[in-house]
């Protein structure tokens, strides 16, 4: 981050509620009648939202993976300061301050001062991934997670609460800025976009995804684990990876299941075009082959994915494929830099709020998406 963006430290003041059960996403939209009205309009997934941050950050009712309530927090404040999103950092500061019993460590990442010394190894550890996480997904290496004690089910779990936050933080920012005309997240420019030019190579290909934690063995899947995966492949390894965690495995399914799958709305072509642009800014070459190719085989055309793949944001698209592509990937950096103008520009367009929403709320999932792909394996190649 430059030296101008850290003087942009966003007020944390205030404290908010840190029970489990709050609508904590309608407060860090802002909290406007409008926002609300808006998330109204998907309830399925209103109830989703909270109940996967009540796993990763009040999981009581399971016994999770020894990731303690510090660690989680300390996490989701790193990717909270991040983005900027005020609301959001003072919910998660209290938080922190409330699990380590000590506003030390809470203090020094709002500031973004280094926590050796000042906290747990484990917790420095974790803000450290967080921060790559969110900044830069690609980059993120889980060697000193190992080195400070994380087990290969505590990084699937720490992965899964950065990841999740910096979801919130991308779900939050949309909604804003479709309610009210601005994203609540000041005039920071942001991490660059990933670029098409000398950067990964995309294809609509079937690729290879390397787990880089042990996934769990066919054998070790329960019954819990297949019900949590209706509608995916269970045994995959991305997938049996990720069923380290059972609890937030099962609402992440049934959240993307209701962002992709729900009736109305964005037509499903589009919803997998908003999650290609994403993934493209992320540099996630998996997801993008996924997505990319589903949504060439429901458009009945591969021509425009193609051509966005190779040449980026200055692809030649329809004008309302161009401005899905916008909007997707200007929530995609840290923080979001979606404007207003392209809101508007789809409306006349004649797209519909419900549309809108099915927009920001598969471009968010796939800001969660492509972070556990990119921090928990690699691509090494085409699958024949």
């Amino acid at each position: 981050m430059s030296a101008t963006a850290t003087t942009h430290t966003p007020p944390t003041t205030h404290t908010t509620p840190t029970a489990a059960g709050h609508d904590v996403l309608d407060h860090f939209a802002g909290g406007a009648p409008d926002v609300t009205r808006l998330r109204g309009l998907r309830p399925e997934l209103v109830g989703l939202e909270q109940r996967a941050y009540d796993e990763l950050f009040h999981p009581h009712s399971s016994p999770g993976t020894g990731v303690s309530a510090a660690e989680r927090a300390a996490t989701a404040l790193a990717v909270a300061v991040d983005h900027r999103r005020a609301p959001a950092v003072a919910h998660y500061r209290a938080l922190l301050t409330e699990a380590a019993r000590d506003p030390g460590p809470a203090d020094r990442i709002v500031a973004r001062a280094p926590l050796d010394g000042h906290a747990p190894p484990r917790t420095a550890a974790a803000v450290a991934h967080a921060r790559r996480l969110t900044r830069a997904p690609a980059e993120a290496r889980l060697d000193a997670l190992r080195a400070a004690g994380f087990t290969d089910p505590q990084i699937v779990t720490l992965s899964q609460a950065a990841a999740f936050a910096h979801h919130q933080m991308q779900l939050a920012a949309g909604l804003q800025l479709l309610a009210t005309g601005e994203s609540g997240t000041g005039t920071d420019p942001g991490a660059p976009s990933a670029t098409v030019a000398g950067g990964p190579q995309f294809t609509t290909g079937v690729l290879t995804w390397r787990p880089a934690v042990r996934p769990l063995a066919r054998e070790e899947l329960t019954e819990a684990h297949r019900t949590a995966l209706a509608g995916k492949r269970p045994d995959s390894p991305y997938f049996r990876t990720l069923g380290h965690d059972l609890g937030i495995l099962a609402v992440r399914t049934a959240i993307d299941l209701a962002a992709f799958t729900a009736e109305g709305g964005l037509p499903r072509a589009e919803r997998e075009l908003a999650a290609t642009a994403v993934s493209l800014h992320s540099g996630c070459v998996y997801c993008v082959s996924v997505h990319a190719r589903r949504a060439a085989q429901l458009h009945g055309d591969p021509e425009p994915l193609d051509r966005l793949l190779k040449y980026g944001s200055t692809a030649v698209l329809g004008r309302r494929w161009k401005l899905i592509v916008r909007l997707a990937a200007g929530l995609a950096p840290v923080p979001a830099t979606a404007a207003d103008a392209d809101v508007q520009a789809l409306r006349e367009l004649g797209v519909s709020e419900l549309a809108l929403v099915d927009l920001v709320h598969c471009a968010a999932f796939f800001g969660w998406a492509n972070r556990l792909m990119l921090s928990l394996g690699t691509v090494d190649g085409e699958a024949g």
